[in-house]
């Protein structure tokens, strides 16, 4: 009888210390999520409040002469819409895979044709650090 006593009391002893695990565990992954999303939110935030196709310099950082406004204003647009649809995607519950299948799929969506070499990497620069942001490689989708 002692032995069934003692049996059952460290079995309800160790189920309580995995309970406790697991809820730290929930705890530390809903900490995370909120970190990144805080993270995602101000990347975003800061992409589409930056002037970074609009101003000249940052063009000729990269050695390039500005492009003309009608390519601009696609840029920016093209970035705010993905940006966007980023956004959405990450709030999904969907996996990690079908979110990466979903951003490669805007990506595809992006004005590729409609741009240079150089457009064409400036743009994939500028939503390289929303792409990290919302937990996926960006060296996957490009």
């Amino acid at each position: 009888m002692k032995r069934i006593t003692v049996y059952t009391i460290s079995i309800f002893i160790i189920l309580i210390s995995c309970n406790k695990q697991n809820d730290e565990q929930n705890i530390n992954q809903e900490t995370h999520m909120k970190i990144t999303n805080v993270n995602l939110a101000a990347t975003i935030s800061a992409i589409k409040t930056s002037d970074i196709y609009e101003n000249p310099k940052n063009w000729q950082t990269r050695g390039l002469m500005p492009s003309n406004k009608p390519v601009v204003l696609l840029l920016r647009k093209a970035t705010n819409d993905f940006l966007d649809k980023l956004e959405e995607i990450y709030k999904r519950k969907e996996s990690s895979e079908e979110k990466l299948e979903l951003v490669s799929e805007i990506v595809d969506e992006l004005p590729w044709d409609e741009l240079d070499t150089e457009e064409k990497e400036f743009l994939a620069d500028t939503l390289t650090p929303a792409i990290k942001a919302a937990g996926l490689d960006p060296v996957t989708i490009f």
